[in-house]
């Protein structure tokens, strides 16, 4: 078996440059274009270009075909089984569940209903979410691959395309590493300087993990802290693996795997939960790992390691499509709203953000900060971008007039009245309508565990969780600080004040209902990036 020759690669290089231009400024903009129309648009304008190619030849995608099957099911099974948003009218949401079943089954043997089907789960469903990023544009990319196979005639292009869906998931690691390394004067302060344990103590202040004694975690912390620069290193190194991935099949395998690895440690530490980059490398690496033989050899070798890295740096510069940034300090301290609800029976539950599905991510994260006067220095988990920021933090220590001073001199007030008032007429409306019986879930009590999980996973905190068994009559929010002090390694709740109570009344049918994206201050537009 004889390495493959320059014009192999060549060949190769044309049809990857093919595909993500195809995918920039074709199959992006479509996607955008169509996301925000209404659904019988979406499915005209999905089946006209599915229709043309039916009439040509079908290129052969070969075992990742397969790849691309089990990312379809996995995203149809977000999309089917989360949660209505009942402040808006729930039958156009079933229908839109449904047409996305019968979508992705069609996708499976036909790639091009891949456009209406991502209309369908981006536009109307809400899946252009962080943690659904990564497999939709390897599902875009797979359809921009052969929409350039089938016009074009390109044989031989198996390897292309495994050249160019690797790019895209690990330019999801690799963007992040380049973030951390112009974080501070030299590429490696960030590993070398931060703290990461931190995270570990602000994700236990949100809301993760909170069934464990605090000093449980204290003694988790202390014990890990000096695991800190070790874990940093080999976080940065996993993030850059796909640098030099394409040099060899092995070398690939094994940066899908890390990042795989990779994920499952950063839910165990912070209850962010990227399970869908999980199961996508995972069984991408098993793919990887039993292609056949010379058909793929052009996606691997100096020369197709050169071609990805153009397309690695590309996509950092944000030019192909725009993975984020996720570089950042680690702070021990948080500020964050909470919610909480009194029931018919009196009981005092918590509003935590697994019962506000479809927006568990908005209500995960800093979804609140429109009520409070309060500056606030950081942004989720306590992260901040500054490193001095970060050392004055620590050196506080939990004191209260240190922090505020901290917070008058680098903090921002993100009061803001409009938003205010829409987020709590979206409440408002979202519990009376649960009060007199709105179906919240897609799926029947007796299948509730079948449905997909989320990413955020902030579900504890100082009351029992609230899950719908009894009607609200209040709800209460509220704003905490609180603060994890390195020198004595305890827990401190620095401040619980309350923003504003809802007292349920019964809906007035004149009552407009108010969208929770259009409330928060980090719900995603479907015409984020490309």
């Amino acid at each position: 078996m004889g390495t493959p020759s320059l014009a192999a690669y060549l060949h190769t290089a044309v049809t990857i440059t093919a595909v993500v231009t195809c995918y920039r400024f074709v199959i992006s903009p479509t996607v955008r274009a169509i996301a925000r129309r209404p659904t019988p648009l979406v499915l005209v304008a999905g089946a006209v270009p599915a229709a043309v190619p039916a009439f040509l030849p079908s290129p052969a995608p070969g075992p990742l075909r397969w790849l691309t099957v089990f990312v379809i099911a996995l995203l149809t099974w977000q999309g089917a089984t989360s949660d209505y948003d009942v402040t808006e009218p729930v039958g156009p949401q079933r229908l839109d569940k449904l047409l996305l079943l019968m979508l992705g089954a069609a996708s499976c043997f036909w790639p091009p209903a891949l456009l209406a089907w991502i209309g369908v789960y981006c536009g109307k469903l809400r899946g252009w979410k962080h943690h659904a990023m990564m497999p939709l544009r390897l599902l875009k990319a797979y359809l921009a691959w052969f929409v350039v196979a089938i016009l074009f005639k390109t044989s031989g292009s198996a390897a292309a395309l495994l050249l160019v869906l690797g790019c895209v998931s690990l330019s999801h690691y690799v963007k992040p590493a380049w973030s951390k390394a112009r974080l501070g004067p030299r590429p490696w302060s960030w590993a070398w300087h931060n703290r990461t344990h931190y995270l570990m103590a602000s994700a236990y202040s949100w809301g993760w993990a909170r069934f464990l004694r605090p000093e449980t975690v204290s003694r988790v912390l202390r014990r890990t802290r000096g695991l800190d620069r070790p874990v940093n290193i080999l976080t940065m190194a996993t993030e850059a693996a796909g640098l030099i991935a394409f040099l060899d099949r092995r070398l690939l395998v094994a940066a899908l795997a890390a990042t795989a690895l990779f994920n499952l440690v950063v839910v165990l530490a912070s209850g962010i939960f990227f399970w869908e980059n999980i199961a996508t490398n995972t069984a991408f690496a098993v793919t990887v790992g039993t292609l056949p033989g010379t058909e793929y050899d052009t996606a691997f070798g100096w020369p197709a390691a050169l071609v990805a890295l153009a397309v690695l740096v590309l996509s950092a510069a944000d030019l192909l499509w725009q993975p984020w940034h996720l570089g950042w300090w680690d702070s021990p301290f948080t500020a964050r709203v909470h919610w909480q609800v009194e029931t018919a029976s009196g009981a005092q539950q918590g509003l935590y953000n697994g019962f506000m599905c479809p927006h568990e991510r908005e209500f995960g994260r800093v979804l609140g900060y429109c009520l409070t006067s309060e500056p606030v220095l950081h942004d989720h988990l306590g992260i901040v971008w500054d490193r001095q920021l970060r050392d004055l933090v620590v050196q506080a220590d939990g004191d209260q007039q240190r922090l505020s001073h901290l917070k008058q001199t680098y903090g921002r007030i993100q009061k803001d009245e409009r938003q205010a008032n829409v987020h709590i007429a979206f409440l408002t409306t979202m519990f009376s309508h649960l009060n007199n019986g709105a179906r919240k879930s897609p799926l029947p009590r007796s299948l509730r565990r079948l449905k997909a999980p989320g990413g955020q996973l902030y579900r504890w905190g100082d009351l029992p969780p609230y899950r719908g068994d009894e009607r609200v009559h209040r709800i209460t929010i509220r704003y905490e600080e609180r603060c994890y002090r390195p020198t004595t390694g305890d827990f401190a709740l620095l401040a619980n004040d309350v923003l504003h109570e809802i007292d349920l009344v019964p809906p007035n049918p004149d009552h407009g209902s108010a969208s929770c994206e259009r409330s928060s201050s980090t719900a995603a537009p479907t015409s984020e990036s490309c």
